[in-house]
């Protein structure tokens, strides 16, 4: 039975099926969940492990090169892309999975028991660790931040506990963390002179201190009728308490307190970071939340501001909340303007169809697009792919090709007319004759979409994964729509054909395409050797401006924030960063440009964009997140401020920088050197760093292997060990009174409140403090001071080691300046770099931009050469031998000069989604292609016509529909272009110019193949 002819006459039930799918479609398209990016699936994850005492050397030895053989050991850790920091004490290992890891969760629970066990077996009793961080890749929707300059740090988490109890009552919020808690301590600070005085040392406080406040086992009592459990009392409840504890009587009956060796007061521990608000000096703590999957960010974002303002409506005026990251807001901004580029493209592309066609046809061909998008969003909605700016861009992508078929059908129609026919016949007739051709053109392209799902790994793919997913869709949608729904509307409202409808809007420019057409058809194949000549000269032009256009894989993200990084000498206290940071803040503040910012001091925010990567806490490190009013102010403030805030930091590294797009690097342009020995990679390395150094477009460039020096006790084990010393008591003392140690605490509720013991800043403020410290042996009960058992020494080393795939690597990494992007630095520096001499067993890669633009355009030109031969086989079944196939597919190739040119025009490098742009290129030319084939073999074998005859004859009236379908696919685009994202403009660049382009040589260069490829007799398929 043919469907067709069925859906003509149950036209009834098409008419309230179409109306039921575009409600449907309505209905997903307001309550679909949100998103600004796809969810990125993150494959790394976080192992950090700390050797106090031990120096990089040790730690590399004893902790790091165990610990990586151990995670090798493991099929899913993706040896090659995982690296380690090691520094003095500890180390921090990023393991990366491989992308085919389904349960990474899984995975990472694993890890943990299995980790668990080996440190009992194989790693030094002393390690603290390992600890596994399996929530590394999570993105934070929003930070929160509450600041007060009347309220302690415990005050304000009482009340940030409070929202975070409402909060929790929002449907759909995740996991809630608070940070920048600065605990509270009782510091015990020890007089070193008090203590040489009445006979005591730091292990005799730290005695009395332990056992006085123990809660321990004081067992029962056994009654006739009960058994009662005891219960000691004497722990400490206040500070006077501790002051007042007694140490021990003198023979004279004098009592000896702690309060007469110590200084004794509650305060806030010495920070390790600190975190403000705008530059303020108030205490700040932040909330961050995240959202659970599958629910609609921005109503969940409405949602959570409420809860907010309803929660803290009564609290104190002097407490203030910030949102520094509001995640909910940027997606909506982002889906408002694609939306709205999507509905001008809408526009364009029906506008684009009134002018070149008459009225009633065009509005026909429209309204495909209504309908095959109302399916495309009811479907996407139901196998969970989420609106965002893939979705959406695909779907402006797609729109020049949905409103294809339904063109193609009408023309056929209002032809079949002119021939005669009844609009029933003509109806029924014009769908079911291009049916094969048109599904197989439909195929093609979707087949040029498809192999991305297959092929593109990791962070790429999870981002793209929805464009071939929405093309698939859109196509077979857009085909059902012209093969069922077209005819009918063809059959209902429109009754005559072209030339006996005297109203011809917009035909007369098709008619003068038309007498231009026909000439340069006849001329072209009059002159094969020319017109194949030319081809062929084109193809060459476009290779050659393939190799000489600017090239960036990923472009920055379009995000209203930015970020200012300062990277202080290792080593460098926190206040010296802290000082470096409130520079920073001094020289942004006030710029209208800029709405709020939050300044991270020793730590870093969590991810708040998926290819942002938070640090390992260190305080040398800082950050400053600032929020501006519009995307592009964020470019005219990092051009306003880098070079004065490099100034203001000479000691420092300091860069400011964007967001970016695609893989994360820890900068655009790494050079690696992989050895053995620390001292030549660091010879290599410096090599490197003045090449870099001296390219023009290079700046902030470093290394991540460095030198620092530490203090060593030397201890001579000879007179320690007879006076009862071992190197283990010894470093107690040291660290005891010099770093502190947590010695009891005191119960407050649910706080617990570290007592910590240790000298006072004058005992304790220079190396001859540390040579005179009095330590006590636990043998003799004497005291002796340490340079009596021991000579320091300051000791150079190196500061940090890093290691890839478990082999030392040491990565000179730089920034670009200006316009200049990481290829253009490259192409500069490698000639130099390769020239290099290195010793065996030493080797150069280059990472950043360039490592996962390799990597990723390798995946893609895999998933290309894949396309391209299902394209071949779906031919080969339409046109059962192989000349007709091999003729389509010659148009692939004059393809890219058009493409290229939209680039150079368009002024956009070629990247990412260039790529993806040259692809969908190919279903497009193969699909106009596959039409002047097809129709000029229906010539030879119904007409009887010859090869040449059939070639001009297809060419010319085949002409229509291919103009038509192409300039609608490339105005379709045209908003993308407009409104110059960096990330999609050069898609809908290569994409629109390349359409048009492709159009004009596919139908001038590929009739003439035809004649020259299948001869002029006529054969029977």
């Amino acid at each position: 039975m043919n469907v067709i002819k069925s859906a003509l006459k149950n036209h009834h039930i098409v008419t309230v099926l179409s109306i039921i799918i575009l409600i449907i479609g309505i209905e997903a398209l307001l309550t679909m969940p949100r998103r600004a990016t796809p969810k990125i699936t993150i494959y790394k994850g976080l192992v950090v492990a700390f050797y106090p005492g031990a120096t990089t050397l040790q730690v590399e030895n004893q902790l790091t090169r165990k610990l990586e053989r151990q995670l090798f050991s493991y099929g899913e850790v993706n040896q090659e892309k995982t690296t380690s920091e090691t520094r003095d004490g500890y180390v921090v290992i990023t393991v990366a999975l491989h992308e085919w890891v389904k349960d990474t969760e899984g995975f990472w629970s694993k890890l943990k028991l299995s980790l668990s066990q080996y440190k009992k077996l194989s790693l030094p009793p002393s390690v603290i660790g390992p600890v596994v961080d399996s929530d590394f890749g999570d993105t934070v929707a929003l930070l929160i931040s509450i600041d007060s300059d009347k309220r302690s740090y415990h005050e304000l988490k009482t009340y940030l506990e409070r929202v975070e109890d409402a909060l929790r009552t929002v449907k759909g919020t995740g996991r809630i963390t608070i940070f920048g808690y600065q605990d509270e301590q009782i510091s015990v600070s020890a007089d070193s002179h008090a203590l040489s005085k009445y006979g005591l040392s730091l292990a005799q406080l730290v005695t009395v201190l332990k056992t006085q406040n123990a809660v321990s086992y004081s067992g029962h009592i056994e009654t006739e009728l009960s058994t009662l459990p005891i219960h000691a009392s004497g722990l400490y409840s206040s500070v006077a308490q501790v002051k007042n504890q007694q140490i021990f009587v003198s023979p004279e009956g004098n009592f000896l307190r702690v309060r007469d060796v110590a200084d004794v007061k509650r305060e806030m521990k010495e920070p390790t970071s600190k975190i403000r608000i705008n530059g303020k000096e108030n205490n700040t703590l932040i909330l961050s939340l995240q959202m659970q999957p599958d629910y609609n960010i921005v109503a969940f974002g409405k949602r959570i501001q409420a809860k907010l303002a309803e929660s803290t409506q009564h609290f104190p005026s002097d407490i203030h909340f910030t949102t520094i990251n509001n995640q909910p807001e940027v997606v909506a901004r982002s889906i408002d303007d694609f939306i709205r580029e999507f509905f001008i493209a809408v526009g364009a592309v029906i506008f684009v169809t009134m002018l070149l066609l008459p009225f009633r046809v065009a509005s026909i061909a429209a309204m495909a697009i209504p309908i095959t998008i109302a399916v495309t969003f009811a479907m996407l909605d139901l196998i969970g792919i989420e609106l965002h700016e893939v979705s959406l861009a695909s779907l402006i992508v797609v729109l020049g090709m949905v409103v294809d078929d339904a063109i193609v059908i009408a023309d056929n129609y209002v032809e079949k007319l002119d021939e005669g026919e009844s609009t029933w016949d003509a109806a029924w007739k014009s769908a079911s004759e291009l049916f094969v051709p048109v599904l197989t053109a439909t195929l093609a392209i979707i087949t040029a979409f498809l192999p991305l799902l297959f092929f593109l790994e990791g962070s790429v793919g999870d981002f793209i994964y929805a464009l071939p997913i929405t093309v698939l869709i859109a196509l077979l949608s857009s085909f059902a729509v012209a093969m069922l729904i077209t005819p009918l509307l063809c059959h209902t409202f429109i009754k005559k054909g072209l030339k006996t409808d005297t109203s011809k809007n917009g035909f007369n420019f098709l008619d003068m395409i038309q007498r231009v057409y026909d000439k340069t058809i006849s001329s072209a194949i009059n002159h094969p050797r020319i017109t194949v000549t030319f081809g062929i000269l084109v193809v060459v032009a476009g290779g050659l401006l393939l190799l000489d256009v600017r090239q960036k894989f990923f472009p920055a993200a379009e995000r209203a924030q930015f970020v200012i990084e300062v990277n202080m000498a290792r080593n460098t206290k926190l206040e010296v960063t802290d000082a470096a940071v409130k520079r920073l803040e001094d020289l942004i503040s006030g710029d209208d440009r800029i709405t709020d910012y939050a300044s991270f001091v020793g730590t870093s925010p969590p991810r708040v964009y998926y290819s942002f990567a938070p640090k390992f806490p260190r305080e040398s490190y800082g950050l400053l997140l600032v929020n501006t009013t519009s995307v592009e102010a964020v470019g005219e403030l990092i051009d306003s401020y880098h070079k004065k805030a490099e100034a203001l930091v000479p000691g420092g590294r300091v860069n400011m920088m964007g967001f970016q797009q695609g893989i994360p690097v820890d900068a655009p342009v790494e050079v690696r050197i992989t050895g053995y020995e620390t001292d030549k990679l660091k010879e290599i390395g410096n090599r490197v760093k003045e090449i870099m150094k001296g390219a023009k477009g290079s700046r902030q460039v470093h290394t991540d292997m460095y030198d620092s020096y530490y203090l060593g006790l030397n201890i001579n084990d000879t007179i320690a060990n007879k006076l009862g010393f071992t190197s283990g008591i010894i470093a107690g003392q040291v660290a005891t009174g010099f770093s502190g140690l947590p010695v009891s605490s005191m119960l407050e509720g649910e706080e617990s409140i570290d007592i910590t013991l240790r000298l006072n800043k004058e005992s304790r403020k220079d190396f001859d403090d540390l040579k005179n410290m009095e330590i006590v042996s636990p043998v003799t009960r004497s005291s002796v001071p340490i340079r009596e058992v021991a000579a320091l020494r300051p000791t150079w080393q190196t500061g940090q080691i890093a290691h890839k795939n478990g082999v030392r690597t040491l990565t000179v990494g730089a920034f670009t300046k200006g316009t200049l992007l990481p290829s253009d630095v490259l192409s500069e520096i490698r000639p130099a770099i390769d020239k290099l001499e290195l010793p065996p067993g030493y080797r150069i890669e280059y990472g950043g931009e360039y490592e996962g633009k390799v990597s990723t355009f390798s995946q893609m030109a895999k998933a290309l050469v894949v396309s391209v031969i299902l394209i071949y086989l779906i031919l080969l079944f339409q046109f059962k031998n192989s000349r007709e196939p091999f003729i389509v597919m010659l148009a692939i190739p004059l393809t890219l000069f058009g493409a290229i040119l939209g680039l150079i025009i368009t002024d956009n490098p070629f990247g990412f989604t260039a790529f993806v742009g040259l692809t969908s290129l190919v279903g497009i030319v193969i699909r106009n292609s596959i039409i002047l084939v097809d129709y000029a073999d229906e010539l030879v074998q119904k007409e009887k016509l010859d090869r040449r005859e059939a070639a001009m004859l297809a060419g010319s009236r085949r002409l229509r529909p291919i103009f038509l379908t192409s300039m609608a696919a490339a105005v379709g685009v045209l908003p993308m272009i407009v409104s110059g994202s960096p990330l999609w403009a050069p898609l809908a660049s290569v994409f629109s110019v390349g359409v048009i382009f492709s159009m004009v040589m596919t139908l001038i260069i590929i009739p003439v193949i035809y004649v020259l490829l299948m001869g002029n007799a006529y054969e029977s398929r």
